[in-house]
């Protein structure tokens, strides 16, 4: 029985010593962000901001932004418009998805009611401000890369070691045929 026991004592000892010895590795823990956290951030880029508790408005270099959050879901919404959608041949839509995948990274293009936005979404809780940072950053390169470059930033993510879809201006694409599945490649 004592053999028992000291068996225990001697692996609860070794994994409360692993546990802290990774704890001391990693740093202190960071601290949830909330709407307070997110306030702040906003407003170490202007002290001109609309709204809180979850929604905020503000422009930076005359790109207007709006945050959306909610503490319950743990999420959070940075975004900006880009443009209607309702002149958009099928073309642009293609483009947008493509962007998507391998141009758009963390920020995305999404569309709403007709608009499309630049779109930075993460976990409100786990937003580090480094990441609100980068988020903010992307949002706004996505939105002026729109019709050029549609990228939001200078890196292009290429998985399983894939070159980037390269995409020419005269370039036709094939269209997107709604409801239908998708033709197969030749």
């Amino acid at each position: 029985m004592r053999t028992i026991v000291y068996t225990s004592v001697a692996c609860l000892t070794l994994f409360v010593g692993v546990v802290l010895a990774q704890q001391a590795q990693d740093g202190p823990a960071a601290e949830a962000t909330d709407y307070t956290a997110l306030d702040r951030f906003i407003r170490e880029y202007t002290d001109e901001v609309e709204g809180g508790n979850g929604r905020w408005a503000f422009e930076i270099a005359d790109v207007p932004l709006i945050v959306l959050a909610d503490q319950a879901a743990d999420r959070m919404r940075l975004m900006t418009p880009v443009a209607s959608v309702a002149d958009f041949e099928e073309v642009e839509f293609h483009k947008l998805l493509l962007a998507n995948y391998d141009r758009a990274l963390d920020a995305r293009y999404a569309i709403n009611e007709g608009i499309l936005w630049s779109a930075f979404i993460h976990p409100m809780g786990s937003l580090s401000h480094a990441q609100f940072d980068d988020g903010l950053e992307q949002v706004i390169r996505l939105a002026d890369n729109f019709g050029t470059t549609y990228a939001s930033t200078d890196m292009l993510f290429a998985p399983g070691g894939l070159e980037p879809q390269e995409q020419q201006e005269d370039e036709q694409l094939p269209p997107l045929r709604r409801g239908a599945p998708p033709a197969p490649r030749s």
